[in-house]
């Protein structure tokens, strides 16, 4: 009867442990450090450059519509992670703008990744090795084999710290590049945008339907 009254008891205590332990735990979904920079509702925060109303809000999701060009934070960000979630129409083609200005071209002013439904039949034999998704666009190419079928959700995350960029899609590593090994003079030449220490985050669109989702930032101190 003593042995089964402490079991009881024993059982309530560890209830009692593991209830607190949810109430104090974060909510599903949440990370350290991270803020939302998408509301879901509107383009509160962000610039659009080179088209008018290219980029809308469509059940929740950050809609890049053929139409769409250039999408900028208003806040710019040196060092960071930023994680978000993409969906690609077949051949789609699009980039994520890192450390830009808001003037020039991305690419090249600033430092592009690229996305890219590069399974398509229409990229066959015509592209670089740094122009496969993830690839930092004309520099550094990137792992392939990682990438959804379009139609399907990605998740990829991208980790700027110093002349140090990772990017991360579906859980793989498909770049890990040190900017100070790009010494290619005619490459350095074509990038100015590789020294750059500090820009916006943003898009580049090109003609193509692309949806985002869950796009967050954590900034490095």
């Amino acid at each position: 009867m003593l042995r089964t009254a402490l079991s009881v008891a024993g059982a309530a205590a560890l209830a009692l442990a593991l209830a607190n332990l949810a109430a104090t735990a974060p909510s599903p979904g949440a990370e350290d450090g991270y803020v939302s920079i998408f509301n879901g509702k509107d383009l509160t925060g962000w610039i659009e450059r080179g088209s008018k109303g290219g980029w809308i809000v469509e059940n929740g999701l950050l809609v890049c519509t053929p139409k769409g060009r250039f999408l900028f934070t208003e806040k710019e960000y040196s060092d960071f992670s930023f994680k978000f979630e993409f969906k690609l129409t077949p051949g789609a083609n699009n980039g994520v703008c890192i450390r830009s200005p808001l003037q020039g071209n991305p690419a090249y002013d600033g430092i592009e990744i690229q996305i890219l439904d590069d399974y398509h039949p229409r990229y066959l034999g015509r592209l670089r090795p740094a122009q496969y998704h993830g690839s930092i666009y004309d520099v550094w190419p990137a792992r392939r084999g990682f990438l959804r079928e379009a139609g399907e959700w990605n998740e990829e995350e991208i980790i700027c710290r110093g002349p140090k960029i990772k990017v991360i899609l579906n859980g793989a590593v498909i770049v890990d590049a040190d900017l100070t090994k790009a010494t290619d003079p005619k490459v350095l030449a074509r990038h100015p945008g590789l020294k750059r220490t500090k820009g916006h985050l943003g898009f580049f669109g090109h003609g193509d339907r692309v949806e985002f989702r869950n796009l967050r930032v954590k900034e490095f101190k």
